[in-house]
C-alpha cells in the first residue's frame, strides 16, 4: 500500500462546487441536456450556475408506472412533470401561448423542451430555490403548485412569491459515509427509483429517495 498526499487530494470532494440548499439569486441556466441512461431511461438535465461558479443539476426523468398505479395517477404525475418544467420555460417565454405542447411520449417532451431553451436567452437572470433530496444531493423542488424558480426583473420589481415552505429540506440529510469509486449517479450500480418524475436513491428504505 502507498500512503500519499497527492493521491489523497485527488479524491474528488463532495459540496465544493455545488450550490448548497436555499434560495440563491442571480442564477443562470448554463446547459439543457436531452439523454438516455445505460437502462435507457431518458431524462433531461439541467444545470444552473452561479456567479461564483457554484453549481445545481437537475433531472427529470420519465414517470414510470407501478404495479399499484391507476392510469390516472400516471396522468397525474406527468401533468406535475409538465408544470415543474413549465416554471422553468416561464422565465423565458412568460406569454402562454408560447408553451403549448402537446405530445404522445416523454422523449418527445423534453426534446421540445431543450430546443425552446436552448433557442432562448440564457443570460437572463434567475432566482431558484434548491433543496436537498433524500439521498443528500441539491435539486429543485419536487411540488409543482408553488413557485421554486422566477426571473430577477421579477424579483427587482419586489414581485418575488418565492419563500421558504416546511416542506422544503433545507438541511442536508444524514447519510452513512462510504467509499465509491464512482460518484456519478448515472454510472452507479445502486438502486434508483424515479419519484414524481425526479431522481432519488433507494438503497435505504426511504420511498422518496436516482431510478434504475
Amino acid at each position: 500500500m502507498i500512503y500519499s498526499s497527492q493521491r489523497a487530494q485527488a479524491i474528488q470532494k463532495k459540496d465544493i462546487a455545488y450550490l448548497a440548499a436555499g434560495i440563491h439569486d442571480n442564477v443562470v441556466l448554463e446547459s439543457i441536456r436531452v439523454d438516455k441512461s445505460l437502462n435507457g431511461n431518458n431524462f433531461i438535465e439541467f444545470k444552473f450556475i452561479a456567479k461564483d461558479g457554484k453549481f445545481m443539476t437537475h433531472t427529470e426523468w420519465e414517470p414510470s408506472k407501478s404495479d399499484n398505479m391507476s392510469d390516472e395517477d400516471l396522468q397525474r404525475k406527468c401533468d406535475n412533470q409538465f408544470a415543474r418544467i413549465d416554471q422553468i420555460l416561464e422565465c423565458y417565454y412568460p406569454n402562454p401561448e408560447d408553451r403549448v405542447f402537446n405530445g404522445e411520449s416523454f422523449k418527445e417532451f423534453i426534446t421540445w423542451v431543450a430546443e425552446k431553451l436552448n433557442n432562448a436567452d440564457k443570460s437572463t437572470l434567475l432566482r431558484i430555490k434548491v433543496v436537498y433530496n433524500n439521498s443528500g444531493y441539491t435539486t429543485l423542488p419536487k411540488y409543482a403548485k408553488y413557485r421554486f424558480i422566477e426571473p430577477m426583473t421579477i424579483v427587482d420589481k419586489n414581485e418575488s412569491v418565492i419563500v421558504k415552505l416546511n416542506i422544503d429540506q433545507f438541511e442536508k440529510p444524514v447519510i452513512a459515509d462510504f467509499e465509491q469509486s464512482n460518484p456519478n449517479p448515472l454510472l452507479s450500480n445502486e438502486s434508483f427509483t424515479v419519484v414524481d418524475g425526479t431522481l432519488d436513491n433507494t438503497n435505504n428504505a426511504d420511498p422518496n429517495g436516482l431510478p434504475f
